[in-house]
């Protein structure tokens, strides 16, 4: 099974994920006391995964929905085979949402996700 992307009832599956750049923030916090050298620590859990995902699409009106879709408001699933640990429930993030034609006559579209829980 390639990589599959569903919003809703719509479903964009991408020549391939071109690029995943995905980070968690740290949720610790950390209390330096007075006159110690070590600090107290509250311990918490890392955040959800947040970054940027980029599609390739060999159709200029597949890489249209691809862009479309973005821009809705909704719930995305992520979903491979090939690429398993990629696997999530995200919305699209702040930030831009690009489409851009390559030299190939391919198609990249590029947007920020934040991963969500349901």
């Amino acid at each position: 099974m390639p990589s599959i992307i569903t919003f809703d009832a719509s479903t964009l599956t991408p020549t391939v994920v071109e690029g995943y750049e995905g980070a968690s923030e740290g949720r610790n916090i950390i209390h330096d006391i007075l006159g110690r050298s070590n600090p107290d620590v509250t311990l918490r859990p890392a955040g959800l995964r947040k970054g940027t995902l980029t599609l390739h699409f060999i159709s200029e009106t597949q890489s249209r929905s691809a862009e479309n879709l973005a821009r809705t408001a909704g719930v995305g699933i992520f979903s491979s085979t090939e690429r398993p640990t990629l696997a999530m429930t995200f919305v699209v993030g702040t930030g831009s949402i690009i489409r851009r034609a390559t030299e190939y006559g391919s198609w990249v579209v590029t947007f920020p996700f934040q991963e969500v829980t349901t």
